[in-house]
């Protein structure tokens, strides 16, 4: 895996030509004394890695003999974009172990390694975890094209937010619904296109720049592999169905950020960390580092305010792409087959998010006619609450007919009372569907409960009035000291 974004540090030196053999076996010793694995050796050539640990996800160790040079580099793996000085540190200890495999082994008369081109490695080392290396992550090249153009449309939206007169640290809701996050009564009532606009909506610029480092990690390794055409296919349609994820599941919600499409990102190199396609030291590397990463990002997803709904659509969706990804990546050489995996998926993950957005409860539709293409959850939950309170009087007005004979009252109860209270349940039923906040469903769910107790309390009544006894009272006094109980606590609220 050819990553030049990450931190690495190598060192070339010169050894005799009969020397091979001896160097391989130097750095085996070397290996072992250090700890650390080999996960490949053939000819003269040897992969491995160090060991994982609370300050480094472990670090790539390569090294190769050839022309009678040996080249060892020490490269970074897992998400570290600065190293501090770790991969130096690894290939001044894997000399230090060479040199001690030397004076036990052999006497001053044998073939050894020249101590001095050792010594002297320095002079043709190189670094690659300086300020100007890490430039390159917003610079498109060939393989690594729109990962910097990705990064800087993220960096381009957030600054415009901000000169607009968003806050950076904690923008408002009407600030974010402003340049296009994802909120369901706008979403579903004609603005479908802030399931794509919300990727590039960040809240706050901790949010910002979380996500663009992971983007940055996970994109300066996959575009290469994958293609650039691959790569921005699946980090907008993961984020599209990210992005329909979290409409679907999360009752009142704004969401906004990359997380989703970056998700998909993983799930896609997930997929391929399953396959034969990448060597086999790059998988067992990654394939710890990536399943630490989702499962603490998922996790946190359960927390309030974290989108988790948004990562795991995000996840899923890029596994079966990755899969995808992977049959095209074996037909590389055939054009015709790498554009319809592209058009395939993309019809079918759009048309799948369509059909669940279908699916997601929209009460707002039924009104826009009435009301205008304006309206939201809150205009409407405002209008229903009117119709409440409207027909509650009128189910209340049985307090006013005490005149009635036995049948008037009866039928006054069936066609009017319970008509009306009837009503009001299904406007609480309808507003569960409503995305509002937590607070106002929760007084809502007690506006339900003081509905069914109006209504057993109205039964009551007319199994009193139709049997003429008495047996019903104390049934009825238990129930009226309810509904004052709960119109208390509602008043409270």
């Amino acid at each position: 895996m050819n990553n030049k974004l990450l931190p690495q540090y190598a060192i070339e030196f010169d050894i005799n030509e009969t020397d091979s053999s001896i160097v391989i076996q130097s750095i085996e010793y070397a290996f072992k004394q250090l700890n650390w694995e080999i996960v490949y050796s053939k000819d003269n050539s040897i992969q491995g890695h160090t060991s994982l640990s609370l300050s480094s996800w472990g670090e790539s160790i390569s090294i190769e003999i050839k022309n009678a040079k040996v080249s060892i580099e020490s490269k970074c793996v897992g998400n570290q974009l600065f190293d501090w000085g770790k991969n130096k540190k690894n290939v001044e200890n894997l000399l230090q172990q060479i040199k001690q495999y030397e004076q036990n082994e052999f006497s001053i008369n044998e073939v050894q390694i020249s101590t001095n081109s050792i010594n002297n490695f320095e002079s043709i080392s190189r670094k690659k975890n300086n300020f100007k290396d890490f430039l390159q992550v917003f610079v498109p090249t060939k393989d690594y094209f729109f990962t910097p153009i990705l990064i800087f449309l993220n960096i381009l939206v957030f600054i415009i937010m901000a000169i607009d007169g968003t806050n950076i640290i904690s923008p408002e809701v009407k600030d974010l619904i402003k340049w296009g996050a994802n909120e369901r009564s706008l979403t579903l009532n004609g603005e479908i296109w802030r399931l794509f606009s919300c990727i590039f909506i960040h809240i706050g610029i901790i949010h910002l720049i979380m996500n663009l480092y992971a983007l940055i990690f996970i994109g300066s390794i996959l575009e290469p592999i994958i293609g650039k055409y691959k790569f921005i296919t699946g980090y907008l349609i993961t984020g599209f169905i990210a992005s329909t994820a979290s409409l679907w599941w999360n009752t009142f919600s704004l969401s906004a950020g990359a997380s989703g499409a970056i998700f998909g990102l993983f799930g896609i190199f997930l997929a391929l960390l399953t396959t034969n396609y990448l060597d086999k030291s790059t998988r067992k590397l990654m394939l710890t580092y990536i399943f630490i990463y989702i499962g603490i990002n998922l996790i946190s997803g359960l927390k309030e305010g974290i989108d988790g709904a948004a990562h795991l659509g995000g996840l899923l969706s890029g596994l079966i792409f990755g899969y995808a990804f992977y049959y095209g990546l074996l037909n590389k050489d055939s054009k015709e087959i790498n554009y319809w995996i592209l058009g395939i998926i993309s019809f079918l993950g759009i048309s799948c998010s369509f059909l669940v957005l279908k699916k997601i409860p929209n009460p707002i539709q039924h009104y826009k006619k009435a009301y205008g293409n304006e309206m939201n959850y809150f205009n409407l939950y405002e209008f229903k609450m009117k119709d409440f309170e409207m027909n509650e009087n009128l189910a209340l007005e049985i307090q006013n007919k005490i005149g009635m004979n036995k049948e008037e009252m009866l039928n006054y109860i069936d066609n009017h009372t319970l008509y009306y209270w009837d009503k009001n349940l299904k406007i609480v039923r309808e507003v569960e569907k409503y995305s509002i906040p937590e607070e106002a469903l929760e007084r809502n769910a007690l506006v339900k409960e003081y509905v069914l107790l109006r209504i057993k309390q109205t039964k009551l009544i007319r199994e009193k009035i139709k049997t003429e006894s008495d047996k019903f009272d104390k049934k009825l006094i238990k129930t009226n000291q309810e509904i004052d109980n709960i119109v208390q606590t509602i008043v409270n609220l």
